[in-house]
């Protein structure tokens, strides 16, 4: 702040205005790049535990269909591509492998997948 010498008065200069909506605009801009970033996080973070659910519901539903149901496929549920592959491990076992499939907000593809061993009943 200066003072006019003449009249007394204070007041602020052009300058000052200036450079306060200078760093202003330049902590908006930064805090606008953090809420971004956040938003893209949250979506992530979102995404993975549907895609999450998404396997554990596919792999209880294979061990509830029992061994004649224990088939390879795929499918689409809420916007994930899911595929499952069911192959004979002996001994009564079968290795079933889940991936699901999404993309992000920025359209990257990301994979979840999961692999499990079902006992069957079938000698």
């Amino acid at each position: 702040m200066k003072t006019n010498k003449l009249t007394g008065q204070r007041g602020i200069t052009l300058l000052e205005v200036m450079v306060a909506m200078i760093l202003t605009s330049c902590s908006l801009l930064m805090l606008l790049h953090m809420a971004m970033t956040a938003l893209d996080g949250n979506d992530w973070s979102n995404k993975t535990t549907v895609a999450t659910q998404a396997l554990q519901s596919k792999l209880e539903n294979l061990r509830a269909v029992g061994d004649a149901g224990l088939q390879s496929g795929a499918d689409t549920t809420n916007g994930l591509a899911r595929t499952w592959t069911v192959t004979d491990a002996g001994s009564h076992l079968r290795r079933v492998d889940i991936q699901v499939r999404w993309q992000d907000i920025k359209a990257g593809t990301h994979t979840n997948s999961l692999t499990a061993y079902i006992s069957t009943d079938s000698l």
